[in-house]
C-alpha cells in the first residue's frame, strides 16, 4: 500500500513529502526542504529506502538538503530540465533574498513534460507547470498530486522572483483543472486539500 509522510521544515515551513510502500518500505522523498537531519531521521525511523529525490522546482527552501541526503542514501536527484540553472545558483534559487546562501550540486537526472518516472514500487508522471518558476512541475501519481509552489488550498504561487510569470501560472492551473477532481492536492506549503474543492472555492481556478 503506497502511504504518505509529511515531513514540515524549515523557516518557511516548507512541506516535504516521502512517498513509500508499506510493504518494502521502498521510497521517493519529494522536497526535502532545509533539514536535512530531520528528513534522515523520519527516514530512519521508519526504516524506509528511498530510491530518488525529486524537487517539484529550485528554491532554497525546498532543495537545501538535497546533497546531504544524496550523500547518506546514495541515491540521484531529479529536477525538470528547465530548473537546472535555479537550484545551482543562490540568486535564483532565493537563498540570497532570505539571507540563507548555499545551492546544491547538478541532478543526476533531468525530467521533462508528461514523463512517466518509473520506482520499484510505484510510478509518477511528470507535469510542466511553470509560473512560479520556469522548470516547477506537479508530481501525478494514481489519486494525489504533489503541486510544489504551484497550488495551495486556496491560492497559488507567488509569481514575482526569479522565473515567475503569472500568465505561465495561469496556463498551469488550466492544466490541473482537467485532472480528475477527487485528487488530493498535497503543496509545497500549507495543508492538503482536493481538487475538486479548489475547483468550486480558489478565485485562481476559476
Amino acid at each position: 500500500m503506497i502511504k504518505i509522510k509529511r515531513i514540515v521544515s524549515g523557516v518557511l515551513a516548507e512541506n516535504c513529502y516521502v512517498i513509500y510502500d508499506s510493504e518494502s518500505l521502498r521510497a521517493v522523498v519529494i522536497d526535502p526542504g532545509e533539514d536535512g537531519e530531520k528528513v534522515i531521521f523520519e527516514l530512519a525511523k521508519d526504516k524506509l529506502k528511498p530510491e530518488m529525490i525529486v524537487n517539484t522546482h529550485g528554491h532554497y527552501d525546498h532543495v537545501l538538503s538535497d546533497d546531504q541526503i544524496r550523500a547518506e542514501f546514495k541515491i540521484p536527484l531529479a529536477i525538470h530540465k528547465y530548473e537546472l540553472g535555479t537550484s545551482t545558483n543562490s540568486f535564483k534559487s532565493a537563498s540570497e533574498l532570505f539571507t540563507f546562501p548555499g545551492t546544491i550540486k547538478m541532478p543526476e537526472i533531468t525530467l521533462e513534460d508528461n514523463q512517466e518516472v518509473e520506482l520499484t514500487f510505484t510510478t509518477f508522471k511528470v507535469i510542466h507547470t511553470p509560473g512560479h518558476t520556469k522548470g516547477s512541475i506537479c508530481l501525478l501519481f494514481y489519486d494525489f498530486l504533489i503541486t510544489g509552489d504551484t497550488l495551495f488550498a486556496g491560492t497559488i504561487g507567488r509569481t514575482d522572483l526569479i522565473g515567475g510569470n503569472y500568465e505561465e501560472i495561469l496556463n498551469s492551473l488550466s492544466k490541473i483543472k482537467k485532472l480528475n477532481p477527487s485528487l488530493v492536492i498535497y503543496p509545497g506549503h500549507g495543508s492538503k486539500t482536493i481538487l475538486a474543492n479548489e475547483l468550486r472555492h480558489n478565485s485562481y481556478l476559476k
